[in-house]
């Protein structure tokens, strides 16, 4: 499953290492505990990163699929209109623009 996701995403070198940890121990058998010191892994670590493996494999409570944002280059910028963008982050806070929004903005609000 990791080997699909790692090909179609942006994940960056850590959460590639550590998703395939993640899934390396799933198939293994054996304890978190036990599975995290084999490795010489912090238990702590481990859970965090479990936490956010879950949270990319399933990253809408709502049901609704997740959409990538891609912002264009400066030349091609358009408004948004009012009242028609939410920003939904990861750790599930939003963000709603009631007004109109500058893609130019929205670019560097995202960096």
């Amino acid at each position: 499953m990791l080997k699909t996701l790692l090909m179609t995403s942006t994940l960056t070198p850590l959460q590639q290492l550590m998703f395939s940890l993640i899934e390396i121990w799933q198939s293994s058998g054996q304890s978190q505990k036990s599975f995290c010191q084999e490795k010489e892994l912090a238990y702590g670590k481990f859970h965090y990163w479990y936490r956010k493996y879950q949270e990319y494999r399933s990253p809408s409570s709502s049901g609704e699929p997740f959409v990538a944002v891609t912002v264009k280059k400066a030349s091609t910028l358009e408004t948004v209109p009012a009242g028609v963008l939410e920003l939904v982050f990861p750790d599930g806070r939003r963000l709603v623009f009631n007004q109109v929004v500058e893609a130019g903005f929205l670019k560097t609000l995202l960096g």
